[in-house]
């Protein structure tokens, strides 16, 4: 029977290491699906974070097993940085299992290479070419759902005319839709969408232009082409990985993962 005393030690080892996970999911919440601009935890992708002191083990796994390694590569690779940046953290592996490029991928973030040289005579694509294309939809994405909300509640030609400061106001609103909105859009708007003085205009095209009431209409449509790709491609996505969970193919259950490591 364990003393009171190493009963008491246990339980806040327990706490600390509870405290740790939490740590490195929040940490893992900045990471997105390039494809989706959606955090990589709110899509359940990541299956399990293991603690050994100050290493860290996150495995994670998507809908498929044919999803793109492009994508998976570009996931991994930020799960590891975003891990690494805890203070406490001294080891990080990222481990993507059930999918056709695992070993490749996870050995190549593991040695700290890029795309090319783990895919080398494969890749045909420039993974900074991707991160840009997909960082100007989410930027569109995200202006699509302040903006229309604004416009809803505020009229169009008052929400067209928010400058830089007043997005800035609107991450404090007393209104959480607002607020969590305002947010999510100002950091691609201080990043990809042109001047960032407190009066430049807060809504603009990838361009860097104003978004006129006269050319609103035409603007709404193409936000909102983008944002409906987006969130059915997520919806599919969360369809697809509970299906492989509910219904994992043979040897690929949570315990079968020598595949993955070899």
């Amino acid at each position: 029977m364990l003393r009171p005393e190493a009963v008491a030690e246990q339980a806040t080892r327990d706490t600390a290491r509870e405290r740790r996970r939490a740590d490195v999911m929040v940490a893992l919440g900045d990471v997105l699906d390039p494809e989706l601009d959606e955090p990589v935890t709110d899509m359940g992708f990541v299956e399990r974070i293991d603690l050994a002191d100050d290493a860290v083990e996150i495995v994670f796994r998507l809908p498929t097993y044919w999803c793109s390694a492009n994508f998976a590569f570009l996931m991994a690779t930020d799960m590891k940085v975003a891990a690494e940046r805890l203070p406490w953290v001294r080891e990080v592996t990222v481990r993507l299992v059930d999918h056709f490029a695992a070993r490749k991928i996870n050995h190549g973030v593991a040695a700290g290479q890029g795309f090319a040289e783990v895919f080398s005579g494969e890749a045909e694509t420039n993974l900074d070419e991707i991160r840009r294309v997909f960082r100007d939809k989410a930027y569109l994405g995200r202006q699509e759902r302040l903006l229309r909300l604004l416009v809803g509640r505020w009229g169009l030609e008052r929400a067209l005319l928010l400058t830089l400061a007043d997005l800035r106001a609107l991450v404090s609103h007393d209104d959480g839709e607002i607020r969590a909105l305002a947010l999510r859009y100002l950091g691609m708007r201080l990043h990809d969408g042109g001047a960032t003085d407190a009066t430049a205009l807060a809504f603009t095209a990838l361009n860097g232009t104003a978004v006129t009431p006269l050319a609103y209409p035409d603007h709404l449509r193409a936000l909102r082409r983008v944002r409906g790709a987006a969130d059915a491609n997520a919806e599919m996505c969360r369809l697809l990985l509970q299906a492989r969970l509910t219904h994992p193919a043979p040897g690929c259950g949570i315990d079968d993962r020598e595949e993955d490591t070899a």
